[in-house]
């Protein structure tokens, strides 16, 4: 190897560690913000069908950022993506420390929703583009790892600060560590544009950005007056006729978020479902589990975020194993191991929902973290492999932008279960049982559903390699 292949491998590796480490904060802070809610409920005087949209409202623009991540990566050099990302983060970060009401508050969120709007695509650009093929579900594996620690870390983080502290020092103990990212990209990143005349589809985003908020506020309805609700109803009505007009507007457009040709590939399509519904259990067991342990239980916001750390710790520290084993032994073997156990895990949380301890949801916890590991970072990896390398930016975007959705909607949804359940005559603590049981059943219908769609992208897989 030459001192400039050296260089580069130095340089690339250096900017796989900035851009992880700005999306490792981001999620950091979204998961660590979901042990404050009952604190913030009190101080704040907001429901939870409210408060919940410091997760939801986050990821929605999170969402939103990434389907437009295709038409970034294409046209800004990744340093100039990278400074306006982490200047997002910072002012957010202060915003939020300072803030002194929900709005405020809610604010600084989307700012750094930004942030991790650019973050994160940029990050599995740079692998998906720099790396070589035979290595990169390797290098996706540390990827998945270094922002998987984020949600091991965070219900802790967030609990032990607010707890002992205050939840204003989840975003100021962060400040040191924005320096030392901000130093790391500003010396290594320097991948360049590659089409700086790609054109962005403004009509196709406004027409998706409509969609996906009508769906997110269509749920939020739901947890305020109930699934049966006029309210709900009528948002239901306004969203399906938003996705008839996108379709409709997809179909006469000649430009396009993103290349729609790599939907055409039904291996492709497949893995984008599972995908969704994996991030969308993921995201949605860490919102529901530390509000059971919190308002049903009866424990604090510390030990429901240690209780998920165990878990976390272990799924994040298996996501390099699984993707090395994807380049050793292929992608369906650990992608299917690890659906296989979310079913299990699913399950557990469903059989044993009147007798949940501490350590019964720490232990099934576990068991989701260990499956998410072997399933998530190589379902992305192997749909990459499915493209061209001109469309590596767009299936980038694509999935990376169904994995945030997934979490706005998984919260969205999950909240507004319980949300309804709490509209019901009774304890607090016995309807917020009724809505996690009703919340644990929905997880496990749509692992089943993840595990069908990779069983079933592997049936064509096969098909088309004995013709």
């Amino acid at each position: 190897m030459t001192q400039q292949n050296q260089s580069v491998t130095k340089n690339t590796l250096y900017s796989i560690l900035a851009a992880g480490l700005l999306s490792f904060m981001g999620i950091l802070v979204e998961t660590s913000m979901n042990v404050t809610f009952p604190k913030l409920m009190q101080t704040m005087h907001v429901p939870l069908t409210t408060v919940q949209w410091l997760t939801t409202g986050y990821l929605l623009v999170v969402t939103m950022m990434m389907i437009a991540s295709a038409h970034l990566l294409k046209r800004y050099p990744a340093k100039q993506l990278f400074l306006v990302a982490i200047s997002c983060f910072t002012v957010g970060a202060v915003l939020a420390a300072c803030a002194t009401t929900f709005p405020v508050l809610m604010t600084a969120r989307v700012i750094q929703a930004l942030s991790t709007g650019i973050s994160t695509p940029l990050l599995f650009h740079i692998i998906l583009t720099q790396i070589p093929r035979h290595q990169t579900g390797t290098y996706n594996g540390m990827a998945a790892m270094i922002i998987s620690l984020a949600p091991a870390l965070g219900p802790t983080y967030g609990g032990l600060l607010t707890t002992n502290v205050t939840w204003r020092a989840i975003f100021w103990w962060l400040l040191p560590l924005i320096v030392i990212v901000f130093l790391i990209g500003q010396t290594h990143l320097d991948l360049p544009a590659n089409d700086r005349h790609d054109r962005f589809d403004w009509q196709g985003f406004v027409w998706l950005a409509a969609l996906l908020i009508g769906l997110d506020l269509t749920f939020n309805q739901a947890g305020q007056h109930g699934f049966l609700s006029v309210n709900f109803g009528i948002g239901l009505l306004v969203s399906l006729g938003l996705m008839f007009g996108l379709i409709h507007y997809n179909r006469q457009s000649t430009v396009h978020l993103i290349d729609l040709k790599i939907f055409r590939n039904l291996v492709v399509d497949w893995h984008l479902l599972a995908y969704f519904l994996l991030q969308f259990i993921n995201i949605g067991s860490s919102f529901v589990l530390p509000n059971v342990a919190q308002l049903v239980l009866g424990q604090d916001a510390f030990t429901a975020g240690l209780m998920l750390l165990p878990g976390a710790l272990l799924g994040a520290s298996l996501a390099p194993v699984a993707g090395h084993l994807l380049d050793r032994v292929g992608a369906y073997r650990p992608i299917l191991s690890g659906l296989v156990a979310m079913v299990i895990g699913c399950l557990a949380l469903v059989l044993w929902q009147a007798k949940l301890t501490v350590i019964l949801i720490g232990s099934f916890y576990l068991i989701l973290r260990v499956g998410f590991a072997f399933a998530f970072g190589n379902t992305i990896t192997n749909a990459s492999q499915q493209v061209a390398m001109h469309q590596k930016a767009d299936i980038n975007a694509a999935f990376n932008m169904a994995q945030q959705y997934a979490g706005s909607l998984g919260t969205g949804i999950l909240a507004a279960i319980i949300g309804a359940c709490q509209l019901m005559p009774g304890a607090a603590k016995t309807t917020t049982a009724a809505g996690a049981h009703i919340d644990y059943w929905v997880l496990l219908l749509l692992a089943g559903i993840a595990l069908g769609s990779i069983w079933q992208s592997r049936r064509i897989s096969k098909e088309s390699r004995n013709a």
